[in-house]
């Protein structure tokens, strides 16, 4: 089996086309020129150098391939417009091409985000027939690159995974957290408890392949995490388990957060890069409720995700201080 991977010198990209080569599978990975190639540099893949956002530099790269997993995107972002170039439009060029070509797909799998459907509200998670709705322009961006893979549903079999918040080795999302962990301080906005869900990457990966592979999934959309959800003061406790680390927690106000990152945006603009935390993102975090249930995956694939956020966090620990990425 041939299999493309867009994304795939990024994080979840580079741990799924592990996984493939893992597989047996015949891989390409979709790279620019300027590329960090350092978690591919072991595989046995082919390079294919193009962008998502050129659909003419696609054409090579989709042609006789079996699946295509598109995986490339960009979670921070100078302007709201360039989430949309990326996320939305990549995946129209994706798509395109592959019609363009006549790929005769046994699958497109599409990794979006728990963002596309937003919040859950409430302690209740939300399931994958729940509406959308999106609150930041990276979510609407995911949001609408679905909708266009469910519009292209007649021509391309595809399926719709929805990873909730997701870390393990080679992230660095959420390296912003255990480097604030390790320094022995956390700041906590706002007095409201919050709910979250958590994925480990190779759990995700798991997930992935069994959507991609099971006749069962064409046309569906899953959402794909472990199905413990944590209160944010117990995943901080286990982390700093995990760093064997003590911290002291900083209680901010909230307007002062939004403050904080209206200061983080404009510093990030002088330099001409994207903020690691702008009032987008800070909205994000200040929301109560980020559940989503796996039930679907699991009654119609029988996939579970297995690793615990404590094994995970100890696993993803040793990785950052062995990288030396705990500044």
């Amino acid at each position: 089996m041939r299999a493309l991977v867009t994304g795939a010198t990024g994080f979840i990209g580079s741990h799924l086309a592990e996984a493939l080569v893992a597989r047996g599978y015949e891989v390409t990975c979709l790279v620019r020129r300027t590329s960090d190639l350092r978690w591919l540099a072991d595989l046995a893949v082919h390079l294919a150098y193009g962008s998502v956002e050129d659909q003419e530099s696609l054409l090579p790269a989709v042609e006789g391939q079996d699946y295509v997993f598109h995986c490339a995107g960009i979670t921070k972002a100078k302007r709201a417009s360039d989430y949309f170039a990326v996320n939305t439009r990549g995946t129209e060029n994706v798509l395109r091409a592959c019609e363009a070509g006549r790929v005769a797909l046994k699958r497109f799998v599409l990794v979006s985000s728990q963002a596309a459907a937003g919040p859950s509200g409430s302690l209740t998670a939300l399931v994958e027939q729940d509406p959308c709705r999106p609150i930041t322009p990276y979510g609407r961006s995911k949001y609408e690159a679905e909708q266009l893979m469910r519009q292209a549903g007649g021509i391309i079999p595809y399926c719709i995974i929805r990873p909730s918040a997701v870390y393990g080795p080679r992230d660095r999302d959420i390296l912003f957290f255990f480097q604030a962990i390790n320094r022995g301080v956390m700041i906590a906005m706002g007095r409201r408890e919050r709910y979250l869900n958590l994925v480990y990457a190779d759990d995700l990966v798991q997930g992935i392949l069994a959507a991609a592979e099971a006749e069962a999934a064409a046309g569906e959309t899953y959402f794909v995490t472990h199905l413990q959800p944590y209160q944010w003061k117990e995943a901080v406790r286990i982390v700093a388990a995990a760093l064997e680390k003590r911290y002291v927690r900083l209680r901010i106000p909230t307007a002062l957060g939004y403050v904080g990152a209206l200061l983080a945006e404009g510093a990030a603009r002088l330099k001409g890069k994207p903020a690691l935390l702008n009032r987008d993102k800070l909205r994000d975090i200040l929301q109560p409720y980020w559940l989503c249930s796996a039930q679907k995956i699991e009654k119609q694939l029988g996939f579970r995700a297995s690793v615990t956020f404590e094994e995970g966090a100890r696993i993803t620990a040793r990785w950052y201080r062995e990288q030396g990425w705990l500044t």
